[in-house]
């Protein structure tokens, strides 16, 4: 592969900004939710596929014992360890969002990893319930945020991007910037996905803070995990998708002040003092 070539060319699953195209013209709800909701699809999700494991063992085991006597008793311990293993996995990523430990950058990873297996089949799960997605995306942006903190250092400032969208409400978006800019993070202003992509290729960051809505953010966390870290911030949408969007500030700032490397900020700072 050339030098210069995109790393995420052929990665990039869907185009942030497209998710609204069923959009109906009003007003969108509150779609906050606890870390809670998530993990509940996900025991949902893990029974579900017990009793679908047990149903599939069931039918084939007598043909499988045609072609050898053993062969269903190895099926069987098989699923056992692999449903086990995965059961176990994610009641460790549980306890790990409740313990706030292992404070660890691989434990971090390995944890958001384990959930990457589930992910989509809990989504899945969640619309045959019918779960409001923007919910269910919502808790599951939590629980990526809860984990991604966990990386006990913090990034110098260069190897961060901030990427705000282009329908943040502007005044908003001149004090997101104004945050941004005492701590020498670079502020990126994206109207889809396209120019998102672009953004994180030229700056090639560590850690990515974007502020989207929920479903944009979901895309963008499936899209880039497997390479950088993601802290989602999702917007409220008093006017509808689009429009006039706003964030918690004080989320974006305690953000920052988390990732962020104190002493980066202290010489930033002393820097623009002339000191």
């Amino acid at each position: 592969m050339h030098a210069d070539a995109n790393p995420f060319d052929g990665e990039w699953s869907s185009k942030l900004g497209d998710e609204w195209r069923d959009w109906d013209g009003h007003a969108t709800p509150d779609a906050a939710a606890p870390k809670r909701l998530f993990f509940a699809i996900i025991v949902g999700y893990l029974i579900v596929t017990v009793a679908a494991s047990l149903v599939s063992w069931y039918l084939v085991a007598p043909r499988l014992a045609e072609w050898h006597a053993a062969a269903p008793r190895v099926l069987f311990v098989l699923l056992a360890i692999f449903l086990s293993g995965l059961s176990v996995a994610l009641a460790l990523v549980a306890l790990m969002l409740l313990t706030s430990w292992p404070r660890s950058t691989r434990a971090s990873s390995l944890a958001r990893r384990i959930l990457a297996i589930v992910e989509r089949r809990v989504f899945w799960l969640g619309s045959m319930l019918s779960i409001n997605k923007d919910r269910l995306a919502n808790a599951f942006i939590r629980t990526n945020n809860a984990l991604v903190r966990l990386a006990p250092q913090g990034f110098a400032s260069r190897r961060v991007l901030i990427l705000l969208p282009r329908c943040l409400h502007k005044e908003q978006l001149e004090q997101a910037r104004t945050l941004a800019r005492t701590r020498g993070v670079e502020v990126a202003i994206v109207a889809g996905g396209e120019q998102a992509r672009q953004r994180i290729w030229e700056k090639r960051p560590s850690l990515v803070i974007g502020v989207a809505c929920e479903r944009d953010l979901l895309s963008g966390i499936r899209d880039v995990r497997h390479r950088l870290s993601v802290l989602g911030i999702p917007n409220t949408r008093p006017n509808g998708p689009c429009r006039e969007t706003q964030i918690n500030l004080t989320e974006l700032e305690s953000a920052l002040d988390l990732c962020v490397r104190p002493a980066a900020v202290s010489n930033l700072v002393q820097s623009e003092l002339g000191t």
